[in-house]
């Protein structure tokens, strides 16, 4: 996420403002001020130093991010703190409830802040879901696309080489081959709460706080969504109903593919609740009797 002044700080910057003097009068604010955005900036990986020089990191997202501010000069407000985040979201149609479950964002922030996008021709709705406008705003759309794929990559929490399932300003869900010295989630979890398996790899988070069992459930449901991984489907629901009065009130669309396969209906790309039922039984767990 990217303060107004931060995103200002980028304008300033790609317009020649690359040294903090020229920056702090840019701003006008002060140079203290200036440092820490600049600091911040740097600590995001949108700015590095050369010789003295402030200068823009060369990545695809940030030079489409650069194109639209500079087009439009008031989306900055806009764009600004959760801004960016709900429109990466948006690379796909998302209810506000989708937005909230992939981002960590309250609903109240998120329609807050896609009001004003929709004011501005940003976000376009249909019923209950929101699309980002490609016809009045095509280059947004595609920084929400090379956004999305940058963050699916990288960030500086996680080592070199992980997956990573989901991001956000407190937390980031990834899975590396190595043993690391990072907190164990997701289907790395499973067996301390009885269900015993083999995972293919361990799953990670990095959070400043201890874990429950929601919190291990849920991180395995941002691992399903990405990997959409029939076995991996079959664990998660068959960990659901061993502990479904713990986890019964979690909302995640994903939870709504479990009630319709325990209901007996056929979900695409979900087993039926036959076969994954035989393998439920494996942990002592009947799927027809949810």
């Amino acid at each position: 996420m990217l303060s107004k002044n931060e995103l200002l700080a980028l304008r300033g910057i790609n317009s020649g403002s690359n040294d903090v003097k020229t920056l702090s009068a840019f701003l006008d604010i002060s140079k203290p001020q200036t440092y820490k955005i600049v600091r911040s900036l740097f600590d995001k990986e949108f700015i590095f130093l050369r010789l003295g020089t402030l200068l823009i990191e060369k990545k695809a997202h940030i030079a489409i991010l650069l194109d639209i501010l500079n087009d439009s000069p008031d989306s900055y407000i806009v764009l600004s703190d959760s801004g960016t985040e709900i429109i990466r979201t948006l690379v796909e149609p998302c209810t506000v409830s989708e937005i909230s479950s992939k981002t960590g964002l309250h609903q109240t922030t998120i329609t807050r802040k896609i009001d004003l996008m929709r004011r501005m021709g940003m976000v376009k709705k249909d019923d209950i879901v929101y699309s980002i406008n490609e016809e009045m705003w095509p280059k947004l759309a595609e920084f929400a696309h090379s956004y999305d794929e940058y963050t699916k990559h990288v960030d500086p929490r996680v080592p070199f080489g992980s997956e990573i399932y989901y991001s956000s300003k407190e937390l980031v869900v990834f899975s590396n081959k190595k043993e690391l010295k990072k907190k164990r989630t997701a289907f790395s979890r499973y067996a301390d709460f009885g269900m015993n398996i083999y995972p293919g790899t361990n799953y990670y988070c990095c959070i400043d706080r201890e874990l429950d069992i929601r919190d291990i459930f849920l991180h395995s449901l941002y691992v399903v969504e990405k990997d959409n991984n029939w076995r991996s489907k079959m664990l998660a629901l068959i960990f659901y109903a061993m502990h479904k009065d713990e986890l019964i009130d979690i909302k995640h669309p994903i939870v709504d593919d479990m009630h319709m396969v325990l209901n007996g209906v056929s979900v695409e790309k979900w087993g039926t609740l036959g076969e994954m039922n035989e393998r439920a039984k494996m942990y002592g767990v009947d799927l027809y009797d949810q």
